[in-house]
């Protein structure tokens, strides 16, 4: 009897251990599981402070000086002044040029320098709602900060495109146009999100459309501005970003990709190309304080001209610790009407 129970005892003893590993295994594997599923903390992106930019570049016909057209913020995020551009250094191979020296001189875009074209373009889908109210804020506050200089187009998109404003030159058209363009009850049909298509329209517009795309227009300096709420998921002519980016870089255009949460970063970095910016926001609420600084520097606008022969030289501008590369400094465009 002692032996049976002896036996009896060690055997239920066995089988507990091991009952005893196997829930052990369990919840480290649960926990396990549960961690690596858990959502990731969102971290917002901003990479259009603490930049500057060259919106553009161009070698004058008549004279031969070259032009470049500047704005952007310090390091530390604030509003470069014209006062704060005019201390900037060009550099034309080892040598370098500043402001007043003879060979350059550094002045706030006047009214009639007419170097600037826009394309402002908006994702109305299905999944977009109150941010639209927002993106409204900011294409008015930017309509309104920009010297009369730029001539503008207004898209809309969801399944497709839609042209609101064709190119025009008129603060007041646009200013009409750019609130109801971005206004839920405006559109009847909010369905998917064609980001790529419609962003491949604002460059290069249709074949046979009446319309240009942003790079036909003669203007030096173009600028896109793109907010979107999602990923593409209906785009059929354009299904790659890297295809956007190469005809964004081959433009130099300083595409401005606006985007919440939910939408790739990695996607709307491409679409930034080498020369734009990125601002993503997980609260739309917050989308008007991240652009402002830069909405202000279109305030601040420069143009630089410089008498010198650049041929077969690198150039770059450099201000206080900031350095841009001049890209393709011998470009000569036609001169806009």
């Amino acid at each position: 009897m002692k032996t049976f129970f002896t036996v009896s005892f060690t055997g239920y003893a066995k089988y507990g251990l091991i009952l005893l590993k196997f829930l052990t295994v369990f919840m480290l594997t649960s926990c396990s599981s549960s961690s690596s599923d858990s959502p990731t903390t969102f971290t917002p992106v901003n990479t259009l402070e603490g930049k500057v930019f060259i919106l553009g570049s161009q070698i004058d016909g008549a004279s031969g000086d070259l032009l470049l057209y500047v704005n952007g913020t310090d390091i530390n995020g604030n509003v470069l002044t014209v006062t704060d551009l005019k201390t900037t250094t060009v550099s034309v191979g080892s040598t370098a040029y500043t402001d007043g020296d003879g060979s350059l001189t550094i002045e706030a875009v006047s009214d009639s320098d007419n170097f600037l074209s826009l394309s402002l373009v908006t994702d109305y889908s299905n999944s977009t709602n109150g941010e639209l109210e927002f993106v409204d804020g900011i294409y008015t506050e930017l309509l309104n900060n920009l010297p009369e200089v730029f001539e503008a187009q207004i898209i809309t998109f969801s399944d497709e495109h839609e042209l609101q404003q064709d190119w025009t030159s008129s603060l007041s058209d646009l200013l009409l146009v750019v609130d109801p363009a971005t206004e839920v009850g405006a559109h009847s049909v909010r369905n998917k999100t064609a980001l790529y298509d419609s962003m491949h329209y604002a460059l290069e517009a249709d074949a046979g459309d009446l319309t240009d795309g942003l790079i036909d227009r003669c203007r030096p300096a173009h600028i896109m501005v793109v907010f979107t709420d999602g990923d593409d998921n209906e785009s059929s002519l354009i299904t790659s970003p890297v295809d956007l980016q190469t005809i964004v870089n081959a433009d130099k255009t300083v595409s401005i990709m606006l985007g919440t949460s939910d939408a790739k970063l990695d996607v709307l970095q491409t679409l930034a190309g080498d020369h734009g910016a990125v601002v993503q926001v997980v609260d739309p609420t917050t989308l008007e304080n991240e652009v402002d600084k830069w909405v202000s520097s279109l305030q601040n606008i420069v143009k630089m001209t410089l008498a010198v022969d650049v041929s077969g030289e690198s150039v770059s501008i450099t201000i206080g610790s900031q350095t841009e590369i001049v890209v393709s400094p011998l470009e000569l465009l036609c001169t806009p009407l």
